[in-house]
């Protein structure tokens, strides 16, 4: 069915372009107004998109939930470019399209982890309680990373933490044809929509064999599918999960595999959004995703994980998508 749309409309021809949290996996925690800030849209847009079909539950002093994930794939797909999911992708992918050396040479950051402990940062209702926040901490003995402020005494750290870093990039290639197949199973799938990429909550990305079954993926899915395919083929390899950095930090994942005694990066998300360019507002780099096939970039901060776990908890259980706003980055300044 095609939807008539006026401007005042513009959200709703995102819906049917993106599959929505099945119901087994959404929270239903994000009201009106937060919709409606990171759609820089108005309440009564966010009210039609509940009235065609975007699912979302009733609350009686609340008024209409929605899953925080399926707001920020209405951003992503509504075409207006002016969505926080949107401009949020433009800004931080814009590194993409910068000269090559720069994607390598050291860079150093500063840090801030305070994840948002409220949707949209509004204050709690009276009576309700904040959860404990728990953050995973950068890994320091990762290759290319080097402390410039204090390390940490372990992986986890309660409500947050800020932190000096110098990130290296390093140029690598990948050889092996077996390592070439899977990996083009991936980016292969994303490039002809086989597979959508689109935002994914963390209780699917925790079971990404579903979430690919589903025609779904988002870096986290893709990374976690490509290691396990390359283990299989006899590969030492693993998903990786930290930060990308900008003027604000996003939770990112991509894959590490080890060749000839070497940790190599893959980022197939990485790859997929810069050959497609313009199509999501993001600069078409055909260099930059082929340096995704090996090249280690110097905007990846890794973080201590085992197994690509979740980056922020709430009350020990993983928190949602939006807590990721309280976190930030920005050059440091020479000392």
């Amino acid at each position: 069915m095609t939807v008539e749309t006026s401007p005042a409309d513009a959200l709703l021809p995102a819906l049917g372009r993106f599959t929505t949290v099945p119901a087994d996996s959404a929270r239903y925690d994000t009201d009106i107004s937060s919709a409606a800030q990171a759609l820089r849209a108005t309440p009564a847009q966010i009210s039609r998109l509940a009235d065609h079909g975007l699912p979302h539950t009733a609350d009686a002093e609340r008024g209409p939930l929605f899953d925080y994930d399926d707001i920020m794939n209405v951003g992503m797909f509504c075409g207006t470019g002016q969505t926080v999911p949107e401009l949020g992708l433009r800004f931080l992918m814009r590194f993409a399209s910068s000269p090559e050396a720069s994607w390598f040479e050291p860079r150093d950051w500063e840090i801030g982890v305070h994840p948002a402990r409220t949707a949209g940062g509004a204050e709690p209702a009276e009576g309700v309680r904040l959860p404990t926040v728990t953050v995973r901490v950068p890994d320091l003995a990762a290759p290319g990373v080097t402390a410039l402020s204090p390390g940490f005494d372990g992986p986890l750290r309660e409500n947050g933490y800020e932190a000096a870093v110098r990130l290296t990039g390093a140029r690598h290639t990948v050889r092996d044809p077996r390592i070439l197949e899977a990996w083009h199973e991936i980016v292969d799938a994303l490039a002809a929509r086989r597979v959508t990429y689109q935002t994914v909550p963390e209780v699917l990305r925790a079971d990404h064999h579903r979430a690919w079954d589903l025609g779904i993926a988002d870096c986290m899915v893709a990374s976690r599918l490509l290691a396990d395919r390359l283990r299989a083929q006899g590969f030492e390899a693993r998903a990786r999960r930290g930060y990308l950095l900008g003027l604000f930090g996003s939770d990112h994942s991509w894959c590490e595999v080890v060749e000839d005694g070497v940790a190599k990066s893959l980022d197939p998300v990485f790859a997929f959004v810069a050959t497609v360019g313009d199509e999501r507002g993001v600069a078409e780099s055909p260099a930059f995703a082929r340096a995704c096939l090996g090249s280690r970039f110097n905007r990846l901060l890794p973080c201590r994980t085992d197994s690509a776990e979740p980056l922020v908890y709430f009350d020990g259980e993983p928190a949602p998508y939006w807590a990721m706003v309280g976190v930030g980055a920005r050059p440091r300044r020479s000392q």
